[in-house]
């Protein structure tokens, strides 16, 4: 039975017996120890458990010495008092050798005796720095106080040496929470159309229709929103102006770790596309992305019937062709944008300044998006594939003009007579040799 003998808690990792090596005694038996503090006989066969508590096994070893020094002052107190005289003969009380009380008469001669015994047994325990002290005292009330404190500091040092751990009170630490950056946060699926999203509760405002959609209006300027976030980042972006610049190209960018991932570092973005190994920030790009190498466009607009790739790519539409949303004008010539970075291509044009350099060819180029579409020209391979025929190309704008042969499809109608074109380029031609060229001339 792990259980303890005195106080019946568990566990009781002590045995009864290891009280004689706690007491450092050799004529008392852990047996006679328990019956001296405790008055518990325990017998060597019995079924009875023989355990102890750490905290039972401290108080018996505190209580035996306790109550063994209580009997020695007891003794040296009495030899101290008056002499009770019965007859011609003293009283005297004396302990046998389990420490129980007697009372005895004896002769004067047989009285001193004890006393004086007692009295050595006394000093015999006390140290000998502590005997030089006791030298010096007159009366039997000094010497008293002198015992007791040399007692009281023994006692001390041993409750020091045998005192339990507590521990500290109150309410535990808290620990601090680690930062986002070094945490992944835990991403879940949106069961309308299956995608992984860190915030399912603002995603899911995607699909509930735009006429029931709560609005959110920016607290400087009246334009809305759809959700908190985007009112936040409008408001520090537009209004605060809170942007890092960042120390390689020395550009103000809204999240200057994204920059350096997508301009400075592609390589270690997390999302690889498989057929043309670009690497992208989010799952969701990369998804956008993956629509290029197909033709599935599941977004249409709700105006003109037209279908995208995203419902992005259907509200930046709807901004521009159907709103005439351009925010960004030109300082030189009037002209509005509806992008800050179709305004700064322009702003090129007046000062005629390109600072994007091909490292193939060496040529300029006013943009970035310019550059990229250059470079498919210098490398062989060509993602782009025709389905209907075996022919591929380096860029998607090519397979586009491409795919009008086989479709024979006529979207681009002359500005003057009407008659219509299947490419953009054709129709300027037409339009400038049939109508405006003998214009000029005149």
């Amino acid at each position: 039975m792990n259980i303890c003998r005195t106080c019946l808690k568990t566990p009781a990792i002590r045995n009864i017996s290891e009280l004689e090596k706690g007491i450092c005694e050799d004529n008392k038996s852990y047996l006679e120890i328990m019956v001296f503090c405790l008055d518990i006989k325990v017998t060597q066969d019995s079924n009875t458990t023989t355990k102890l508590c750490n905290n039972c096994y401290r108080k018996i070893i505190s209580f035996y010495k306790f109550k063994t020094l209580s009997l020695k002052n007891d003794i040296y107190l009495r030899s101290l008092s008056p002499e009770v005289t019965l007859a011609d003969h003293k009283v005297s009380i004396y302990v046998d050798e389990n420490y129980i009380k007697h009372e005895n008469s004896m002769d004067s001669d047989e009285y001193g005796s004890v006393i004086e015994n007692c009295a050595m047994e006394i000093k015999q325990e006390l140290d000998v720095k502590d005997e030089d002290t006791l030298g010096d005292v007159e009366s039997d009330e000094e010497l008293l106080s002198v015992i007791q404190r040399v007692k009281y500091e023994n006692i001390k040092d041993e409750t020091k040496e045998n005192a339990p751990i507590h521990k500290k009170r109150g309410r535990p630490r808290k620990i601090k929470p680690l930062k986002l950056e070094n945490v992944k946060q835990e991403r879940q699926v949106c069961e309308e159309c299956g995608k992984s999203v860190r915030n399912l509760k603002e995603h899911s405002l995607q699909h509930v229709p735009a006429s029931e959609r709560k609005k959110l209006q920016c607290k400087v300027c009246p334009k809305l929103f759809s959700t908190y976030g985007a009112r936040t980042r409008h408001y520090k972006i537009k209004h605060l102006g809170i942007k890092s610049e960042c120390n390689i190209c020395h550009k103000k960018v809204v999240c200057l770790s994204t920059h350096r991932l997508r301009v400075h570092n592609r390589e270690a973005l997390p999302f690889g596309c498989v057929q043309c190994a670009r690497r992208f920030v989010s799952q969701g790009v990369l998804d956008v992305h993956m629509t290029t190498h197909t033709k599935d466009r599941a977004f249409q607009c709700d105006v003109c019937e037209k279908k995208f790739r995203s419902q992005l790519h259907v509200n930046i539409h709807k901004r521009q062709v159907h709103d005439k949303e351009k925010t960004h004008l030109c300082q030189f010539c009037s002209k509005t944008f509806f992008k800050k970075y179709h305004l700064q291509v322009h702003l090129r044009s007046h000062t005629k300044e390109r600072p994007y350099e091909c490292s193939e060819c060496g040529k300029f180029f006013s943009s970035s998006s310019t550059l990229k579409e250059h470079r498919l020209i210098h490398g062989d391979v060509k993602n782009y594939h025709c389905d209907l025929c075996d022919m591929s190309f380096m860029k998607p704008g090519y397979l586009k003009v491409h795919m009008i042969s086989h479709t024979k499809e006529k979207r681009y109608p002359c500005g003057f007579c009407g008659v219509r074109f299947g490419r953009s380029d054709h129709r300027r031609r037409h339009e400038f040799t049939a109508h405006q060229k003998h214009l000029r001339a005149d």
